[in-house]
């Protein structure tokens, strides 16, 4: 580890040249000098390449690369391996920091010792031109429970952009899911978060997400289908670090509610046992399942599930009272 850095800020590129100056102007006036800046020009074919080494000759703290469009993952995961600073951070090409952004959380990394710090955030909506603040309060702040989070799709916890990394977790082995086009940011943190032992979310907002027409959740079809493997490489996971059984419910859930999202509850259920179910199964050794979710685990396996799961809902609707952490 090169001790001049402190933090690693990783930024893919990828025909950014709209965006990309106040980009780059945002991270100009973060006030430590102790950042390296990492930029992956993922083979742009617009004005992207220029634009970063014009701003390389000017700022001693970047470094530009520039390879073969080979996707945003594979992008970041050059960046990690480039990375020599105590603490990484991930930027999009089209977003911004606050002014003080990354110094807020490096001061929060240094007062709690923290390996993961996350902090709140802004959207920016390009079309409308509204700013709205994402203030989620944390859940408790334990890995377990962020994991369990994770699963459910947190609009905080699932990001990367908005977090501090101790760059010590990347080592030996964890990357993005080069095979996974959305949820891949999950699926890093879920490995991540199940591997630290002390966490820190701050309320502080740090960074300003836009949206826009080019965003790469701005249009999905095909919505439940789009996130198959993403929840395939979850199940995986969650198998290969022997927690599955542990968030059994929460996995379930997950995958009913992607499927719910685009379909609806009675068309969702009519292909929950042959579409469905398989994946939510795979693996799990009924042994294992905690004693309160049994109930459901053997609905599951007998094919009653989608019958249980509608009762639940009419349940929760003249109740209030949720089967489980829905999104």
């Amino acid at each position: 580890m090169n001790p001049k850095y402190e933090i690693s800020v990783i930024v893919p590129c990828y025909n950014a040249e709209r965006y990309l100056k106040i980009c780059l102007e945002s991270l100009m006036v973060q006030k430590s000098q102790l950042i390296q800046m990492i930029f992956i020009d993922d083979g742009s074919t617009d004005a992207t390449g220029a634009i970063l080494d014009a701003f390389v000759q000017k700022e001693p703290r970047a470094q530009v690369v520039h390879v073969q469009n080979g996707g945003v993952s594979s992008a970041r995961n050059l960046g990690i391996s480039l990375a020599q600073g105590r603490y990484i951070t991930f930027m999009d090409a089209d977003d911004v920091l606050e002014e003080d952004g990354l110094a807020t959380l490096y001061q929060a990394a240094i007062r709690t010792g923290a390996q993961i710090i996350s902090a709140n955030h802004t959207i920016f909506d390009e079309k409308t031109g509204c700013r709205v603040p994402v203030d989620l309060p944390p859940v408790v702040q334990q890995p377990s429970e962020i994991v369990r989070e994770i699963i459910h799709m947190h609009r905080i916890y699932n990001n990367i952009w908005n977090k501090l990394y101790v760059r010590e977790l990347f080592e030996n082995g964890p990357r993005l899911d080069e095979h996974v086009r959305i949820g891949e940011d999950a699926l890093l943190n879920l490995r991540l978060y199940l591997r630290v032992r002390r966490v820190v979310h701050i309320s502080d907002r740090t960074y300003v997400y836009r949206v826009h027409s080019h965003s790469a959740m701005a249009s999905i079809e095909a919505y439940s289908e789009a996130h198959q493997p993403m929840l395939k490489s979850m199940s995986d996971i969650l198998l290969h670090e022997g927690v599955k059984e542990l968030y059994f419910r929460d996995f379930l859930q997950s995958c009913v509610w992607i499927d719910e999202k685009e379909r609806g509850i009675q068309a969702s259920m009519a292909r929950f046992n042959d579409r469905i179910r398989p994946l939510v199964l795979d693996g799990v050794d009924e042994a294992r399942i905690p004693e309160k979710d049994k109930r459901i685990y053997r609905a599951v396996v007998k094919g009653r599930f989608p019958q249980l799961y509608t009762l639940l809902r009419v349940r929760e609707k003249m109740t209030g009272k949720k089967w489980g952490i829905r999104r």
